[in-house]
């Protein structure tokens, strides 16, 4: 390329490539177990500001414009008058950083106690006194998607999930179209929850006709899909109608798509293809206008043998990700009162057991919640709140015990104005405070080997490496170990 032409294309615009969207910072407001009110509406608070005080503060006292817009009131008398700050550690970055200001009750950051700033990750649970909050560093499009969600809710519970409330705008768009979607997610995130919001949405005057592809023996799929005449086989004493026909101007829900046989693929791509079927034992061709939602719990990537590319590919030019339990923690409240009051609306929890049930990695999802709080429901009858001793251990091991690996301060310097460093001397302290050191979390091969030694006893792990039980559990859950398979020496 010739000089002049290379100058020249350097001062062109830079086509097709999307434009970086500004993030910022927010901080949503859970709420307290013990007022399930506060959980049924969570707050979302956008920093506007480069610095966010939280704290108690009385509504009725005189605050400037100025210093009201960036102080956020949590009126908890667990919560102090202020009780942390949260600052953007410099103009322009997505990292942030928590400091408690010298509160009664501490600072926690996922399960730890904040010592001196600490740098907040997208995602992080802050324990403020009995007070739940998550931190998420948010785009423009999420902080709409948001608010989009919040005004008219997609599924049954409007979600304070960035990720979740992108996805329910995408969904809400595509219901109202023609298409078939593909729904992929983790076992018990809710895929039917979210097809029967996409039936709702779309407007059609059918019904939403589910299947289960994995729950029908192999070799009865067809059959449940398309109907059959009778003498089709040894067993149809007479004709059946399928589920394609029964969803008729409605949709058909292919629930775990993934596995369906190889075999009824090409048949039900040709359905797919001009909506029309030939029933078992049949030779009449039927019409069917049916919108079709399928939904796997296996990723695209991870397809497996049994799903051929096409299926897939007709079924969803790109498939729809539902982000697990785990990444959308700031769910857990509102679904926790969800839940509470199909069953005993008056129920509370102590602060502790709602901490647990906000640490907990939730491995099977919603369903795992749903039955988690239900058993609690029926535990704690008679007491006046549901407490630790109603949960069961998986999830109250999450809980930090005895403040082992606080977390220590960080080096990374928020560089707070120097008149409010002079004049509060919360922040003072705990920007001396001593830090601990860490201890380095044991790795997977360490707890493998010992779980083969103690016949799969997490207790003993925890004794022989000094740990405490909470600490050994969290690692089996985050390294995917199923400790059961070391008991009886199976391995």
């Amino acid at each position: 390329m010739p000089k002049e032409e290379n100058e020249v294309s350097r001062t062109l615009p830079r086509r097709g490539l999307p434009r970086e969207a500004p993030r910022i910072g927010l901080l949503i407001v859970v709420g307290s177990g013990d007022a399930l009110d506060t959980l049924r509406a969570p707050r979302l608070c956008p920093m506007e500001h480069l610095t966010l005080d939280v704290g108690r503060r009385p509504i009725s006292t005189p605050m400037p414009v100025a210093e009201a817009a960036k102080s956020l009131v949590i009126p908890d008398p667990t919560v102090s008058s202020l009780h942390a700050r949260i600052q953007r550690a410099s103009s322009g970055a997505d990292l942030f950083i928590i400091q408690d200001l010298g509160s009664t009750n501490g600072t926690y950051v996922d399960g730890k106690r904040a010592q001196g700033p600490v740098p907040l990750r997208d995602g992080a649970v802050l324990f403020l006194g009995s007070q739940v909050l998550v931190f998420r560093v948010v785009s423009t499009n999420e902080m709409e998607a948001l608010q989009e969600d919040a005004a008219a809710p997609f599924g049954p519970l409007p979600t304070c999930s960035p990720s979740l409330a992108v996805m329910c705008a995408k969904l809400r768009r595509l219901a109202r179209t023609q298409t078939e979607i593909l729904v992929v997610g983790e076992t018990g995130v809710g895929k039917e929850v979210f097809a029967n919001a996409i039936h709702a949405h779309s407007r059609r005057p059918g019904k939403l006709v589910a299947i289960n592809c994995a729950a029908i023996p192999r070799e009865l799929v067809e059959s449940e899909l398309f109907g059959y005449e009778k003498g089709a086989h040894s067993t149809a004493q007479g004709r059946k109608v399928g589920l394609v026909e029964l969803a008729n101007r409605g949709t058909l829900f292919l629930d775990e798509i993934g596995d369906m046989p190889a075999e009824l693929q090409p048949k039900l791509l040709r359905f797919l293809q001009d909506r029309r079927f030939t029933p078992l034992g049949s030779t009449r061709v039927v019409e069917a206008d049916v919108r079709i939602v399928a939904a796997t719990s296996r990723i695209p990537m991870d397809r497996g043998p049994q799903v051929q590319d096409a299926v897939l590919g007709r079924l969803g030019a790109q498939p729809i990700l539902l982000p697990p339990l785990r990444d959308r923690v700031e769910d857990i409240g509102r679904l926790t009162a969800h839940f509470l009051r199909d069953l005993s609306d008056s129920r509370v929890f102590e602060p502790e057991a709602f901490h647990a049930l906000c640490l907990h990695l939730w491995p099977m999802n919603v369903r795992e919640l749903s039955k988690v709080l239900s058993e609690a429901e029926a535990l704690s009858r008679g007491a006046p709140t549901i407490g630790l001793e109603h949960l069961p251990d998986p999830v109250t091991a999450t809980l930090q015990i005895d403040g082992e690996d606080e977390l220590e301060a960080t080096d990374v310097d928020p560089e707070p104005p120097e008149d409010q460093v002079e004049s509060d001397p919360g922040m003072t302290r705990a920007a001396h405070a001593p830090a601990r050191t860490r201890r380095a979390a044991p790795t997977r091969e360490e707890i493998v080997a010992l779980l083969s030694q103690t016949n799969g006893s997490v207790a003993e792990v925890a004794r022989r490496l000094n740990r405490q039980y909470a600490v050994i559990w969290r690692c089996v859950q985050r390294y995917g170990i199923d400790a059961g398979k070391f008991r009886g020496g199976n391995q």
